[in-house]
């Protein structure tokens, strides 16, 4: 064969270019899918930021709903309150007591079925108790959040019995995330706690990222903005946030008391302030209830798994104790339902409780409203 047989039978360059293009196309294909399928069976790289993009910074609350997305199955008002498409009530309900369910993500909850509230009112209707929740739990809100909801929300709502959720991780986010952006009135009483710039700059580049329909211009805009240095920034060096976040639970209560006397005492006094305003309303403290929903780590001790110690619960406990108030600690009430097994109630690798966990929890609580309600 000659040379000029040889050229003949080589492909031409347009035919070369074509294949590499195909190839290359190919490729870029083949990574969307896997990082869709990432998405759907992990995720391994969070890129659909359901969580945050349900969310909005605010001027009052830090951080609000964001009314204007659906994201599994949550909807909320124009203050923040859950809607529910539909309740379990007794057949001869005429009245319903209102009650506010005031928390964090143990309370937003999941889909409607899937909430406190929700599980709440459906046990209390087989009592042929009648309720109305208004659930006004989100993620990431504590004490500090709670004052000036509670000044924005009670004169809306005009509740009946109000029900406070806290736990280990409001101590946390009093202190760290929101301390610095509380805004107060010229009598020193909490108004407000803004956004930081930060947050709102991540929140943008968060709204920029899902605009994008393919995953992989997503992973592209996210590794080089600020959310991802924000998700791996730590409070201080060496330590990252969740461990930061139960850095107190850890301790023995007598070092943890002592190491965080200062932040204790801020974090006591975000509660007092909480039932102050109720004060300033006239609303009967006998009709407020605080209950405290348990970790992992203070159930699994027991089968000499990490212990939590109870600071956190015996601080919120002193202030609601002074004021003469209620407070409900779910802990021996769920030892006894989870039999020695509690790890099969909460979500792996996930400091909530699944939904098994949450029909116990619901359970528990609706036993300690049930003798309140029928007063």
């Amino acid at each position: 064969m000659n040379n000029r047989e040889a050229a003949k039978k080589r492909p031409s360059a347009a035919v070369v270019l074509a294949f590499y293009v195909i190839m290359m196309l190919l490729c870029v294909a083949a990574i969307e899918v896997v990082l869709r399928l990432q998405q759907i069976f992990g995720p391994i790289y969070e890129l659909e930021f359901a969580s945050l993009v349900n969310q909005s910074p605010s001027d009052v609350l830090n951080h609000v709903p964001n009314t204007s997305v659906a994201i599994a199955g949550r909807k909320f008002d124009e203050y923040g309150i859950r809607l529910y498409s539909s309740l379990e009530r007794p057949v001869n309900c005429v009245y319903s007591k209102k009650i506010l369910f005031l928390g964090d993500s143990f309370m937003e909850g999941y889909d409607e079925a899937h909430t406190i509230p929700y599980l709440i009112t459906k046990s209390l209707a087989k009592e042929n108790i009648c309720i109305e929740p208004f659930n006004a739990g989100l993620s990431s809100y504590s004490p500090a959040i709670f004052v000036p909801q509670l000044r924005m929300l009670y004169p809306k709502i005009r509740p009946d019995y109000i029900v406070v959720d806290i736990d280990e991780t409001d101590f946390y986010d009093d202190n760290a995330r929101y301390k610095d952006f509380i805004v107060r009135d010229a009598l020193g009483r909490n108004i407000a706690v803004k956004s930081g710039s930060a947050y709102r700059e991540v929140m943008k580049e968060l709204d920029g990222a899902r605009a994008q329909n393919s995953y992989i211009m997503r992973l592209i805009k996210i590794h080089f903005s600020k959310y991802l240095k924000l998700m791996n920034s730590a409070p201080r060096p060496g330590v990252k946030e969740s461990d930061a976040i139960f850095e107190l639970s850890k301790l023995g209560a007598e070092s943890a008391r002592a190491k965080f006397k200062d932040k204790i005492a801020f974090f006591q006094s975000n509660i007092q302030e909480l039932i102050d305003v109720l004060k300033e309303h006239n609303f009967d403290l006998d009709h407020l209830l605080f209950i405290r929903h348990p970790h992992l780590e203070h159930l699994s001790a027991a089968a000499g798994g990490p212990a939590f110690n109870n600071v956190i619960f015996e601080a919120t406990k002193d202030v609601a104790t002074a004021n003469n108030v209620k407070i409900y600690d779910s802990l021996s009430d769920l030892q006894a339902a989870f039999n020695g097994h509690p790890e099969a109630y909460y979500f792996k690798n996930d400091m909530h409780f699944n939904f098994k966990g949450m029909e116990a929890y619901g359970a528990a609580v609706s036993a300690t409203l049930s003798p309140m309600l029928t007063k």
